[in-house]
This record gives structure tokens, C-alpha cells and sequence, in this order.
């Protein structure tokens, strides 16, 4: 359980994500018979991807594939793809080709293995969103890989260089009720009073534009992009406070941003050590 986070504008693309990491009781109840959980608040779950190119990445779901964490695997992945690694992006690199890389590395290679360990027992969702620019290009793209109650999807385009928008994962419910005026139920719920896209097309057709709260304008300057990014990330976090449920989305919010020319870099993140330490930046 999480909250990631997405603003892209034409100048930059920002990443914003908490850091809590829930663990269910394998099936063990407490003594009111109720499923234990426990929330982890460290976890990390942004990442840089290459040390030369803009690129990064952020996860929801899964938090491990076997013994490995994703934040393991990201380090061993941009390790891999690095200009010195065993297989290089080199000049010319498209966001299409480090979206099927990813592909292959987290999914094909180690969701597949840890998943025949367990005898297919993975029914989860994992997401990874990575985001980035294509070698040359003026603006970022942002793609998706993903596995979905245990069955691996395709990486897909969510965004082209050419859109500007907010995108979340992990726990969006919160942030799509004030972009969008409802949350994600409100389909099931319509059509389970009898209210379908054949009884009602005018409603279908209207309400999501004339419910829109635009945010994200595409010449939205890169500071106020980041602070968007973490008003959102933070409003989730603060409703989960409130809720009646563990802290599913707790924590510090680590925040992140590629530009063309700047790169990748760190607006705010944790770490396990005093920040008069925080000297070396030789990890994701």
C-alpha cells in the first residue's frame, strides 16, 4: 500500500512518494480475529535510474520479489543499464526501450521466478511507473509496467511527450476525488442501480469533464510542479490518518524531478542516517 505520485509539465516531470511498507500476518489473526497487519514507515520506493540520462522510477504494490526488495532490484537494474554496465542504453536511447528493459529485468526475470518459488501463491499488484526523456527529446514521457492479481501486464505509454497531467498509483482514491469530483467505486455504483453507458450516454459523457478540477498546466514552472506533487502525496497521507484503517500511506514523502538539461535529482528524501552524514550520492 502506498501513494506515488506523477506531475508532468512541459519543463519537467516530478515523482512524489511516501514510504510506508504494510506486511500482512500470513494469515495470522489477533485476539479479536482480525487479520494482523503491520505498517513499516522507511520503506523506499523512488529511485534513480541512470547515474548519465534523466530517468527514475517509483513503485506501489509488491514491495519484494522473493528476498529482494524492489529498492534492491531498481539499484541492481540501474546498475545493469549504466554506461558500464552489461547492457548499456548508450546515445540514441529511447523511454520505449527502458520501459521493455524494465519489463524483462523486474518481470520476466525475477516476478516469474519468485512467483514459480511460491508456487503461483503471488496474487498481488505491483506497479512501476518510470518517467523520463528519450535521447534528444525536449519534453519526458512516462510509462507503466505492471502485474495485476498475480498476471504481468505489457509496459504501457501512459503519457507521450506531448501531454501534461497528474498520475498516481498505490492508494488513489483521495487524489481522484478532487481532480475528478468521484472516486474510483462510482462506476460499480451506477451500474448497480441500474445507471450504464447504454441507459445513460449524455451522463457518461459529460460528467467527467464537467466534474475536472485541472491542476496541471503544461507551463506550470518545475517549483510549482513540486509543490502540486506534494500536496497530493501528502493530502492522501493525511486522509489515511483519519480513516478508520492502518496507516496504509504514512511516512516521509520523498520527492524527485527529471528536467532535460538538470537531469535527475533529489527535492527532498529520507534517510537512515544524520543529515550531516548525507555526503555521498553513490546509491538510489
Amino acid at each position: 500500500m502506498t501513494v506515488c505520485v506523477c506531475v508532468k509539465v512541459n519543463e519537467c516531470m516530478v515523482f512524489a512518494s511516501d514510504s510506508a511498507t504494510s506486511m500482512d500476518g500470513s494469515g495470522k489473526l489477533d485476539q479479536d480475529g482480525n487479520p494482523i497487519q503491520q505498517v513499516y514507515r522507511y520503506g523506499n520506493k523512488l529511485f534513480q535510474i541512470h547515474r548519465t540520462h534523466p530517468i527514475m522510477a517509483m513503485t506501489c504494490g509488491i514491495g519484494n520479489f522473493g528476498k529482494a526488495s524492489i529498492a534492491t532490484l531498481a539499484k541492481e537494474f540501474r546498475s545493469m543499464i549504466s554506461d558500464t554496465g552489461e547492457t548499456p542504453l548508450g546515445p540514441g536511447y529511447k523511454m520505449s526501450t527502458v520501459a521493455e528493459m524494465a519489463h524483462d529485468f523486474f518481470i520476466e526475470n525475477r516476478f516469474k521466478k519468485a512467483n514459480e518459488a511460491a508456487d503461483g501463491a503471488i496474487t498481488g499488484g505491483f506497479e512501476l511507473w518510470i518517467g523520463g526523456y528519450s535521447d534528444g527529446e525536449e519534453t519526458p514521457e512516462l510509462w507503466k509496467i505492471s502485474v495485476f492479481k498475480g498476471v504481468p501486464n505489457q509496459p504501457i505509454l501512459v503519457a507521450n511527450s506531448d501531454t501534461a497531467g497528474v498520475w498516481c498509483g498505490g492508494q488513489p482514491d483521495p487524489i481522484l476525488r478532487l481532480i475528478n469530483g468521484f472516486g474510483w467505486r462510482l462506476d460499480s455504483i451506477l451500474k448497480e442501480n441500474d445507471i450504464t453507458p447504454e441507459s445513460h450516454p449524455k451522463l457518461y459523457a459529460n460528467l467527467p469533464a464537467a466534474l475536472h478540477l485541472p491542476l496541471a498546466h503544461p507551463l506550470m514552472p518545475i517549483q510549482d510542479a513540486i509543490d502540486l506533487a506534494d500536496f497530493l502525496a501528502d493530502m492522501t497521507k493525511k486522509v489515511f490518518r483519519f480513516r478508520a484503517v492502518p496507516e496504509y500511506v504514512s511516512g516521509d514523502i520523498d520527492i524527485a524531478t527529471v528536467t532535460r538539461f538538470e537531469r535527475f535529482r533529489w527535492i527532498r528524501r529520507k534517510h537512515y542516517y544524520p543529515p550531516q552524514l548525507n555526503q555521498e550520492t553513490d546509491h538510489v
